[in-house]
């Protein structure tokens, strides 16, 4: 019985000293791993696209784009958000369509890492035509607006 105890401890013991370097490299990995995503997320930004139009215009969607990069379409009272490199960007909105027209002019944002940058959609209606454009706004101001506003996570 004696025995028996002191094989299953020595092996314990045995097993645990053969695990340990394996465990050490599995957890050493595991941190660099977490350390380099938290990294990546800090060279980040977001943009948010807002539009509350009102009942002017609401009927369609308006065609939202990145540098040039169709990423999503908004429907009046909605908001979408999406994650780009730190740095300047330009962005641009047009009534329809996923290929950016010329007349679509565009607005140049600068993103800084792990911030935010709020883009609220306008549309103006004049006496022959009507327009739709972008406009930066800050945090103080979109803050209030995303409350009222559901997100559009599939952006099609």
């Amino acid at each position: 019985m004696r025995v028996l105890r002191y094989l299953r401890r020595h092996n314990r013991r045995q097993m645990i000293r053969n695990n340990t370097p394996w465990l050490l490299t599995v957890a050493l990995v595991f941190l660099f791993g977490l350390a380099k995503e938290t990294h990546a997320q800090t060279e980040n930004g977001r943009i948010y696209f807002l539009r509350s139009t009102g009942y002017v215009g609401s009927a369609g969607h308006f065609t939202t784009f990145i540098d040039g990069e169709f990423v999503c379409k908004l429907n009046n009272k909605r908001f979408s958000m999406h994650v780009v490199p730190a740095g300047s960007h330009l962005v641009s909105v047009q009534i329809s369509g996923k290929d950016v027209k010329e007349k679509a002019a565009p607005l140049a944002v600068t993103v800084e890492p792990g911030k935010s940058c709020y883009v609220q959609l306008a549309y103006t209606v004049g006496t022959l035509s009507s327009k739709v454009g972008c406009v930066e706004v800050t945090e103080n101001s979109a803050l209030p607006l995303l409350k009222n506003l559901k997100e559009d996570t599939k952006c099609q």
